[in-house]
């Protein structure tokens, strides 16, 4: 097994807990010095973030029509925000959008089910017969479309390589850590009027488990700032879900370790500001506002592309870099099952 495996960051955040813990004993004397620790999340600030992102909220929602409301704000939506306002409105307005499954999006969805199978029932053995069962399970009919156009051969060179990075990675993890896949995050604001929510891909440790809480992403792409921003997102909703901050949020990319990073006071701060300034555009465009149009790879999925005169179809795109653009559906319209599962 890789030394740099799930089940070690695990180890090694738990090990750190339990020497953090000694340290605050230790200070806790009464000769001890006075520490001032940087990164300890309060109560209080979470408090205080929560009370800026309602009073933003409330502010929006003043000038929103009823028929627009709730503003909705999962994570897919801030990423289009900060691409181009011109696609957000139109994938928000185009709930039928463009189904295609592409291999990088078929890839990505085939990573998260055999993570999920992993955790649960233990390596995945037959790629192709779990990942349909999975499909068919979750309603998932156009992926299972695309995994049933491709031959026996086909499906397997493409499913192997994703079964043996995941069996690297994910094996060997302690039933004490109870791992969570798709658990909900949401925060409502302005009494239920504006929602930002996600799903978390793997969610460990925390007060069910009298563990550290960790959060990690499953990405099948390069690493990009969006993935980052992504699980800092994540630190916020949780810490302001469970009114504690995870000790840490990762990333894992195959063929690689967690990226991890601890959560601190400037994480959470930052994720704040940037959900702040999401719900202040979202809301200005669903009140009347006219999108700007940015011209970018993202043109080529996006419903209004035919008719806006700034669209640039023609320029490039890195399979790998869209992976878990396109894993979690980029090209089709934004979904709001993120907050009916909440």
């Amino acid at each position: 097994m890789s030394a740099m495996d799930v089940a070690a960051w695990l180890d090694g955040l738990g090990m750190r807990a339990a020497e953090r813990q000694g340290s605050t004993a230790l200070d806790s004397a009464p000769d001890a010095p006075e520490l001032d620790d940087p990164q300890t999340i309060s109560p209080e600030l979470l408090n205080e973030l929560r009370a800026d992102l309602e009073a933003t909220a409330a502010w929006c929602i003043a000038s929103v029509p009823a028929a627009m409301r709730p503003l909705r704000l999962p994570k897919s939506r801030l990423a289009d925000l900060s691409r181009c306002e011109r696609m957000t409105v139109a994938k928000a307005d185009a709930p039928s959008f463009d189904d295609d499954i592409s291999p990088a999006r078929f890839g990505g969805i085939a990573l998260d089910r055999f993570v999920v199978h992993q955790l649960v029932a233990g390596r995945v053995l037959d790629p192709v017969t779990e990942l349909r069962g999975a499909l068919i399970a979750e309603g998932e009919w156009a992926a299972l479309d695309y995994l049933d156009g491709l031959s026996d051969g086909e499906a397997q060179v493409a499913l192997w390589p994703l079964v043996g990075a995941v069996t690297d990675a994910w094996s060997g993890i302690e039933a004490e850590w109870v791992p969570r896949t798709q658990s909900a995050a949401m925060l409502a604001l302005a009494d239920g009027a504006v929602i930002c929510s996600g799903l978390l891909d793997v969610e460990f440790g925390g007060q069910v488990a009298g563990r550290p809480s960790a959060l990690v992403e499953v990405k099948s792409g390069k690493p990009a700032q969006a993935h980052a921003d992504e699980v800092y997102l994540y630190a916020l909703l949780v810490s302001l879900r469970d009114g504690v901050a995870p000790a840490e949020v990762a990333r894992w990319y195959p063929g690689g370790g967690p990226v991890a990073v601890p959560v601190s006071i400037g994480m959470v701060e930052s994720a704040a500001r940037r959900l702040s300034d999401s719900i202040e555009q979202w809301g200005s465009l669903r009140a009347g506002r006219p999108a700007e149009e940015r011209p970018g790879w993202w043109c080529r999925f996006c419903p209004a592309a035919d008719e806006c005169p700034s669209a640039r179809v023609d320029l490039p795109v890195d399979p790998d870099e869209l992976a878990d653009e396109l894993a979690g559906g980029f090209g089709a319209a934004e979904s709001e099952s993120e907050d009916d599962d909440a």
